[in-house]
């Protein structure tokens, strides 16, 4: 292949027997060509193992590992173990209900080989489609962010504010995972904790081409994480805890639980390392009743006005 690095496509599969087939096949079309296919199916229930059976038979020209879990062990543990059998320099992630556009490898393989070693990944918006890969009219970034002016820069401090980068429009320097250690198995979820960790001391590169389609359906990880447990937050989160916009946006996510009613014990996990800064904040250390947390809000409103009403 000359001097084209190899690119390792880590593909993970669960349950996605419909839309295995063109995500493997939005693969086969790209036009880079010197890329393996590291496939596992986190035991799936349904025909999945059999369509990526055939589908391997039926293209015997590429390179593929595939492999096939007897119990379900969840995304991170997942790519930790496919990023081992992995032998590329580039790491390309890619759940296959997803697709990738032909030539996004082409477009960020050169990217990255020009970036000086203090950039860590290329990242670009999505396309959103839907179960029969139909196009919305919206973007993946769109969705998260109010902006669209992104360039090439350091991303922390945003991603510390909110998660906007589609995991399948990422491209990464294998050793810069591996320098981060792999892929934190305690949480149930990879690319917010991986961006938030390698932003923290590299730059992204933005690709201002959109590379990759992100599929909307009801059992999708987006989906899925609405009814996770809070406390991979909080566990993401913490990490960065010395940072001013780290413990604003904890506890926008704490006091919004709060007056839900529905805190279980992130509030612990919050004031373990942060410590009570006002009144309000000590009615939601002890779980008080909400309704006397928004009077002491209203309180405190009151005499900031009283202090400077102008």
């Amino acid at each position: 292949m000359g001097d084209l690095p190899l690119v390792s496509i880590l593909c993970l599969c669960y349950n996605q027997e419909k839309f295995i087939v063109e995500s493997l096949e939005s693969i086969k079309a790209l036009t880079y060509n010197n890329f393996e296919m590291v496939i596992c199916d986190d035991f799936s229930d349904d025909s999945s193992v059999e369509t990526i059976e055939k589908w391997i038979r039926q293209n015997p020209d590429l390179q593929i590992s595939f492999v096939k879990h007897t119990e379900n062990l969840g995304i991170t543990k997942t790519l930790n173990e496919l990023l081992l059998i992995s032998k590329g320099k580039y790491i390309q992630l890619l759940a296959l209900d997803d697709l990738l556009m032909h030539n996004k490898l082409e477009r960020q393989v050169t990217m990255l080989k020009n970036s000086s070693d203090k950039v860590s990944l290329v990242f670009s918006d999505a396309h959103l489609i839907d179960e029969n890969s139909e196009l919305y009219q919206n973007k993946f970034i769109a969705r998260h962010l109010s902006y669209l002016s992104l360039k090439s820069q350091n991303f922390y401090e945003m991603l510390l504010v909110k998660n906007f980068i589609p995991a399948m429009s990422v491209l990464i320097k294998r050793q810069k995972l591996m320098d981060e250690g792999g892929f934190d198995e305690s949480l149930s979820f990879e690319d917010h904790d991986m961006w938030l960790r390698l932003s923290k001391k590299d730059d992204f590169l933005f690709d201002d081409v959109i590379s990759c389609s992100y599929r909307l359906h009801a059992h999708n990880t987006h989906k899925k994480r609405e009814v996770l447990n809070h406390s991979m937050f909080f566990k993401i989160m913490i990490k960065h805890k010395d940072h001013q916009l780290a413990r604003e946006k904890i506890f926008e996510h704490l006091e919004k639980l709060y007056l839900l009613n529905v805190l279980k014990n992130e509030h612990q996990i919050f004031f373990q390392h942060f410590p009570v800064k006002s009144f309000p904040e000590k009615l939601i250390k002890y779980n008080m009743k909400p309704v006397f947390y928004k009077l002491a809000m209203q309180i405190h409103k009151l005499l900031a006005y009283l202090k400077s009403p102008y």
